[in-house]
């Protein structure tokens, strides 16, 4: 490990709070800057003349903040400094003192971390084009689905409480309306030509609608999350981050119901649990398992949440395979027609 030196950078709109630390948790040097790529690139150039040191000797770790973090995040990409970036809620159970909080104590807790935990940083990877304008095009989509959706509950309120405020606001919300679904209808043309035109997403999209109970957006969204399945080594590497992995909960002879960490990307979640109840009624094994383990008595979730693990199981099963899912049905009918040519 070549780091000898560690700054925490706490992320803000306009500013960073900086703190460089040694690998002896001494505090050497602490700055705050504009938030700005220019003013980033002379912040670093400092450093290294203080410290005397090279970029190989330097790690950069900070908190995942969306797009404030993007002007670090591009630096560091392009002139290849290690950067951290680690989930705040991963930083704030390992900080050792909670007492107080601001911005110049938030970047030491960062800095602190980043030295105690330093031998299980991961490199930030900057992902591929196609999959940053999927993101763009697929927010933009989630944005405009969001606000037509809250036009279209205040409609339907209105229409069964008011009669003549439905009729305002029907006058006031139908261009709108139609605008959203027609901006709405186009973003999606324009992620299904993006993803036809590059041929490992595509074949990555078919793969997982070939599963049933995974829709077009589910693989999109995971296509985007995971950088085209670069960034997960195995399915329980991702069941863990999607939310789908119940973790024991006991402490002496005390045994509480297993739950599920908060700590998960919440947006997989959300998609996997409609992807789930979509399942129970298009696949007949995993609807025979769900009612089999109701009747069993188990919880409707509990079981729910199982069936939610066995699709990113089956998700990670076709990605690695590089083949289309079948059922167990199909695959013996396969297995045993595959039998019978070899005897013949």
């Amino acid at each position: 490990m070549k780091q000898k030196y560690v700054i925490g950078i706490d992320i803000s709109k306009s500013k960073l709070d900086c703190a460089v630390m040694d690998f002896e948790y001494n505090i050497l040097y602490e700055m705050i800057i504009p938030n700005t790529e220019k003013k980033i690139v002379s912040f670093l150039k400092d450093i290294m003349k203080l410290l005397k040191i090279t970029k190989e000797e330097l790690m950069i770790c900070c908190e995942n903040t969306g797009i404030y973090n993007r002007p670090l995040e591009l630096f560091c990409t392009q002139s290849d400094y290690l950067l951290w970036v680690e989930h705040p809620v991963k930083i704030k159970k390992a900080s050792s003192d909670l007492r107080g909080k601001d911005d110049r104590k938030d970047a030491r807790r960062i800095a602190e971390y980043a030295v105690r935990y330093r031998d299980r940083n991961l490199p930030y990877k900057e992902p591929c084009q196609v999959v940053k304008q999927m993101n763009v095009l697929s927010k933009s989509r989630d944005s405009l689905l969001l606000q037509k959706t809250a036009l279209e509950n205040q409609l339907r309120e209105a229409k069964s409480h008011d009669p003549f405020e439905f009729q305002l606001l029907s006058k006031s919300f139908s261009k709108t309306l139609k605008t959203f679904v027609s901006e709405i209808k186009k973003i999606e043309k324009q992620l299904s030509t993006l993803i036809e035109s590059e041929g490992e997403i595509k074949r990555s999209k078919d793969l997982l609608v070939s599963i049933p109970g995974i829709g077009m957006q589910t693989a999109i969204n995971f296509i985007i999350i995971t950088d085209n399945f670069k960034n997960f080594e195995n399915a329980k590497h991702l069941a863990c981050y999607a939310g789908v992995v119940p973790f024991k909960n006991q402490s002496g002879t005390i045994v509480k119901k297993e739950r599920i960490s908060k700590m998960a990307n919440q947006k997989l979640k959300k998609l996997l649990h409609l992807s789930a109840m979509a399942t129970i009624r298009a696949d007949k094994e995993l609807k025979a398992y769900f009612v089999r383990k109701v009747e069993q008595g188990k919880n409707k979730m509990s079981v729910l949440n199982a069936i939610r693990n066995k699709l990113v199981h089956r998700i990670m099963a076709v990605i690695k395979r590089q083949q289309p899912y079948l059922s167990q049905e199909e695959f013996l009918s396969t297995k045993n027609s595959d039998f019978t040519c070899l005897l013949t």
